[in-house]
């Protein structure tokens, strides 16, 4: 008997999750991060840092800011769900809350990736762009 309640315990024990994984790439998404290129879209026009413009996101749990020189010039609340890619499988998704606003600006939902202190955004639509951002130490 006893060996089948210690069967039992351990058994509870490690089909345990701990959803930590789930939400690291979320809580690693936090933080501030410089803008360093967008590329693709119609034609493949690339942008980067050498343009005029120093551009800074400064991301939390639930809000995008843009700074632009500086400048806050758009804060947005967001989250964050798993959805299918228009480029195949499942990705985590940053989709904005537009609310009821019908004014907000059009936005595409973009799947994330963070390499090392690298962020990139994807947008996600066929013959989009993908932005490139460095983390802000």
């Amino acid at each position: 008997m006893k060996k089948i309640l210690l069967l039992l315990i351990l058994t509870v024990f490690c089909s345990c999750n701990d959803n930590d994984d789930n939400r690291s790439d979320e809580n690693r998404l936090e933080g501030k991060w410089s803008w360093i290129r967008t590329s693709g879209g119609f034609g493949g026009p690339t942008s980067s840092e050498t343009s005029d413009q120093k551009i800074v996101i400064e991301i939390s749990n639930s809000t995008i800011k843009t700074y632009t020189n500086g400048n806050l010039t758009q804060e947005q609340k967001f989250f964050i769900i798993t959805k299918k890619s228009v480029f195949g499988g499942d990705r985590k998704m940053i989709v904005i809350d537009k609310g009821d606003s019908i004014t907000q600006d059009f936005y595409f939902d973009r799947s994330f990736e963070i390499i090392d202190n690298k962020l990139y955004l994807i947008q996600e639509c066929i013959d989009c762009s993908t932005s490139e951002y460095e983390r802000i130490k």
